[in-house]
């Protein structure tokens, strides 16, 4: 029987656990990351994991590439470029397995009376979410990808809780501002069950049932852990970073109407405080 092996672009937080994930399905692993050392396989697991340069193509990415069953890319755009589409194109042009993008919600307009789902026409109001829709439609001309719009990504090592027990967490008060979330797990859950029914081209929002503003998520992670949260900033006195001004410029709320109806399946975590128990429970066992 020929091995099953799947290539991650990108093994940062969401690919690393997509990788985990697949592999206890019986999927061998290759993936890319800048810096390979750091990246430690589960168990007597054997990965292979190369090195990415966004300048240059590899003759081994390519080997590996033309052995795989499936290609997910996690990477983001630079400078308004696709890193992976650059090196890559010629040969992703030609593959003919499974191949998934990883974008995000910036790619939808600010709707703050109505909610944003995979039928939503994209006009992305900031620079990052322009790049995403731009890398988009290009993944799409070229492989004819299925593409995956992540809201805010959240778990264990990816949580409000060591900011709050150590002082550094901020609640930025913008009345009518809500971000929507997905949690690790139901980001890799959801990517496997679009693998196993797979529809080039298809669209698929990752994002819970519940878009909340920061201070309730916030709030509800300093009650878990007993601390008392921080006292909120007014959004216009806030010290912000550019970057992070960036988040608070559209309003949305996103869902999916693909995901069920296609999928058959439900969020593991459909809200924030499921979500954030279950990173909780998890972080005080690691």
């Amino acid at each position: 029987m020929r091995k099953k092996t799947a290539f991650i672009f990108g093994l940062g937080y969401v690919g690393l656990h997509l990788a985990h994930q697949l592999n206890l399905i019986g999927w061998d692993i290759v993936g890319t990351s800048r810096n390979p050392k750091k990246i430690s396989p589960p168990g007597n697991c054997t990965w292979k994991i190369l090195p990415f340069d966004v300048d240059s193509f590899t003759n081994e990415i390519e080997a590996h590439l033309l052995d795989s069953q499936i290609i997910i890319s996690t990477i983001a755009p630079i400078k308004c470029n696709d890193p992976v589409l650059k090196q890559y194109r010629n040969i992703l042009k030609q593959f003919s397995g499974w191949i998934g993008y990883i974008s995000a919600t910036s790619v939808y307009p600010s709707q703050p009376n109505r909610w944003v789902d995979e039928t939503t026409v994209p006009k992305p109001a900031t620079a990052r979410g322009i790049a995403r829709w731009k890398a988009e439609q290009e993944w799409d001309e070229v492989t004819g990808a299925e593409i995956f719009r992540v809201a805010g990504i959240y778990g264990p090592n990816r949580s409000p809780f060591a900011a709050l027990r150590d002082g550094r967490s901020r609640i930025i008060d913008k009345p009518g501002h809500f971000f929507n979330r997905i949690h690790q797990d139901d980001i890799s859950r959801i990517i496997i069950a679009a693998m196993e029914k797979p529809r080039r081209r298809r669209i698929i929002n990752l994002c819970d049932n519940e878009p909340a503003a920061q201070a309730d998520v916030i709030c509800y992670a300093a009650e878990l852990i007993g601390v008392t949260p921080p006292v909120p900033v007014p959004f216009e006195e806030a010290d912000l970073t550019p970057m992070a001004r960036t988040f608070y410029i559209s309003r949305r709320r996103v869902r999916s109407v693909v995901r069920e109806p296609e999928l058959g399946i439900d969020l593991r975590y459909p809200d924030y405080r499921s979500g954030l128990r279950a990173t909780l429970d998890a972080e005080e066992k690691i």
